[in-house]
Parts: C-alpha cells; structure tokens; sequence
C-alpha cells in the first residue's frame, strides 16, 4: 500500500501502563469506540487484553458483536449509548453485553426484552448531568428507583455520567460529580445499591487530584492525545500517516500551488507532491465544540491571526520538517523541500490524530 497508518505499540504499551498506574485501584474500562479510536477495534483490544485491561466500552452493538466473535468471551462490554431500539437490545442481551440505561422507554423494552429471552439484562444506569443526549434526569429520582422496584429482569451493575466540560471547567465538573453523589444517597437511603459508580474520563485521571470512585473510562489516554495540558503525564503521541513523494519538481516564482492559490511562490521553490490529503484524514480538525462569546472571540483572533502569518502544517521527510504549502487537497499535500535531500520515492511521514484516519488507509503495528 502505497499510504499506510503506523501505530507504535511500544508507545501504546507505555501509556496503557501509565493509565494502570494513575487510575490506582479503580477499574478501567477501555473505550475502544470508533474502531478502537482508530488504532483498530480488534488489534487495540487485543493489547489493552495483554496488558491487564479486560473491560471494554463501545457504542454499538457491532462491536459488542466483533469483539465476542474474536473471542473477547469473557471480557466485560459496556455500551454507552442509551436505546430503546428492540433489536439493538435483544443483539445486546445475547451477547452478555452490559445496557446503558437512559431512559424510562430503554429500561421498559430492556426488561421486556430479556423477559421473552429469559435472560437477566447486565446494565448500568445513566444520569445526566450535563451532555444532554442520554441519560435520567437527575431530579427524576423516582424513575431511577421503579428501575429496582419493578424491572424484575434487569441487573442493575453500575451508575454513571459523562462529565462535559472536564477539559475546561473544574467548577462545572465538581458539580456535576456532586449530583451523581446525590443520586448515588438517594438510592442508597432507599435501600438499593447503585453498583459501580464511575464518572471520570482521561481528562479527569490527568487533570484532577479527586477520587475516582470505582472505575474510569479511558480513551484519548491511551493515544497520547488528552484534550486538557498536563504537564509530565508520560503519555506520548502515538500513530502516523506514511506514504512516499511521488515527484519532486520546482516552481518558478509567482507560480501558484493548489485551489484558490492560497500559496503563491516569492522565490523559486522546489516542492515533494505527496499521494496524500484530507480523504485520509491529514488536515482534518475537530469541530469546535465550545460555543460561548469569548470562545468565538478566541476563535477569531485565532484565525485572523493564521491568515496573517500563515497556518504552518510541517510533513517530514528524510527527518526534515517540510512545510505544506497552499491548501491540503482530498488526496494530494505538497511541501516545501527546497533546504532538504528530497527525491521520487522518498518517505513521508504525517502526524495525525488517529481518530481522524480513514478506515480505508491500512493500519500497521510495528
């Protein structure tokens, strides 16, 4: 192939270890979501399962499916995502998957379901405290309980939020860890216990010295890609795109490079074209996701400032920095290597989240 993602597994190995080591006592589900954060569903967990981490988290029933037909027979599978969906949970009861439940809808077909089975439904509960798409109400405490008091069919294992401002706000985070506690007491004042209770992600392993309670569910950790600075966490970057220049020419001065000419050559200019563009995730960004006036302020100062001086994108190439120039295109990125060796054939290297890689680029472990 002629573009490939390279995945260290000695890095991998290292951060899964760092992860065992912050989360102390508290269990870790590895969040393999994604096609295994787009390290691979199957080569991902097959290494965390190496390495001592035997509990998964998905978000579909297709990947409960192939991690029980490569025989992930007795590892623990949480699904994330709350569904009513009939053949979703009958796929999910079947498989010893361990349900989220969200919603008093998903909790009635979940015990309906596993009724006709048979079968005790493993789930947790979810509250929401914040992120708005699954989960109870946390004032709706009643609901939460008809959930011990009348789904005969159901085995409730755990308790959980999904904290969505951790990255950002320790004081909204604190809080919505708080009301969690809250309904955690109430269940336990009426005589229930919630089970395993978890609430932190890796940006709270990382970033706050709290207790974690009974397990963590860890993700962007595990690639060395945390969304808060920390400094000294030992994680290192892993993945990176390769492909090879497949031609090596130069452009005269006042010539152009890629649509709209957002690159125009003060100088003569010898450029690597590289087989390689945003279709295989390089150049790809993730979607701003904070929406408030001074983040948009943040934005813009941003961006005005890139458009003065100019986005800086580096490619590697014979250890060298080469700069892109113009826009990257769907399959194409050019690079300044007028200062370094550079002919036809040459290796280049790519840094890029792995999320962000196309599933159609082939992944190598080395």
């Amino acid at each position: 192939m002629l573009n490939i993602f390279v995945i260290e597994k000695d890095k991998l190995v290292s951060n899964i270890n760092i992860v065992k080591k912050k989360a102390g006592n508290s269990k870790i589900y590895a969040v393999v979501k994604g096609d295994g954060y787009g390290l691979g569903l199957l080569r991902f967990a097959e290494i965390l399962r190496d390495n001592g981490i035997n509990a998964f988290a998905v978000t579909e029933p297709e990947e409960v499916l192939a991690l029980r037909d490569a025989g992930f027979k007795d590892s623990e599978i949480l699904m994330l995502r709350s569904t009513a969906i009939a053949d979703e949970i009958e796929t999910l009861i079947k498989n010893d998957a361990v349900l989220t439940l969200g919603s008093n809808d998903a909790a009635a077909a979940a015990n309906g379901i596993a009724g006709k089975l048979e079968k005790k439904a493993r789930a947790h509960i979810k509250i929401d405290t914040g992120m708005g798409r699954y989960g109870f109400n946390p004032n709706a405490a009643e609901s939460v309980k008809s959930l011990f008091e009348y789904m005969t069919n159901i085995e409730i294992e755990g308790l959980y939020t999904h904290l969505n401002r951790a990255y950002k706000s320790r004081k909204t985070t604190i809080k919505q860890i708080s009301t969690l506690f809250d309904v955690e007491k109430k269940l336990k004042d009426s005589g229930y216990s919630p089970g395993c209770v978890h609430f932190a992600g890796s940006s709270v392993l990382f970033k706050y010295n709290i207790d974690l309670r009974d397990a963590v569910r860890i993700g962007s950790a595990f690639v060395g890609r945390l969304a808060v600075r920390c400094k000294n966490s030992g994680l290192e970057k892993i993945g990176y795109l390769q492909s090879r220049v497949c031609e090596v020419r130069w452009l005269d001065k006042g010539q152009t490079v890629g649509y709209g000419s957002a690159y125009r050559a003060s100088r003569p200019v010898k450029i690597a074209v590289i087989p390689l563009g945003f279709r295989h995730g390089f150049g790809v960004s993730k979607i701003r996701d904070t929406y408030r006036i001074r983040d948009g302020l943040m934005y813009v100062l941003s961006d005005i400032k890139k458009t003065i001086l100019g986005e800086k994108i580096y490619v590697t190439i014979n250890g060298k920095k080469a700069r892109s120039l113009g826009h990257i295109g769907m399959l194409h990125t050019v690079a300044d290597v007028t200062k370094i060796q550079c002919e036809t054939g040459d290796i280049a290297r790519f840094d890029i989240n792995p999320l962000y890689v196309s599933e159609s680029v082939e992944k190598t472990y080395v």
